[in-house]
């Protein structure tokens, strides 16, 4: 099974990844790509990057969380969307 290294020790690639773990490639040591997650947290809906311990932004909607995020995958980052299970909604690459 291919693996590769995490700030948290090994993961699987086929395996699910939790958010927080930030992948680097295992022959180069450079992190893969930069993106952020929005999450549910309680009532509420936040603005992750991944690799962070702590939410960039709470909002109370998950739309203005969203719109938000879309200034950040404008400067190179991807977008992933979760739904409140946090199965991922929608993965919208980078713009750059």
């Amino acid at each position: 099974m291919e693996t590769r290294t995490c700030f948290h020790g090994l993961i699987s690639v086929r395996g699910r990844v939790r958010i927080g773990e930030l992948l680097m490639s295992k022959k180069s040591g450079k992190v893969t790509s930069k993106r952020v997650h929005i999450i549910s947290r309680k009532n509420a809906w936040a603005i992750k990057k991944q690799g962070a311990s702590k939410a960039s932004k709470i909002y109370q909607k998950k739309e203005t969380a969203i719109q938000n995020a879309q200034k950040l995958r404008e400067t190179g980052y991807d977008v992933i969307v979760h739904k409140k299970d946090g199965s991922i909604q929608k993965w919208e690459k980078s713009k750059k």
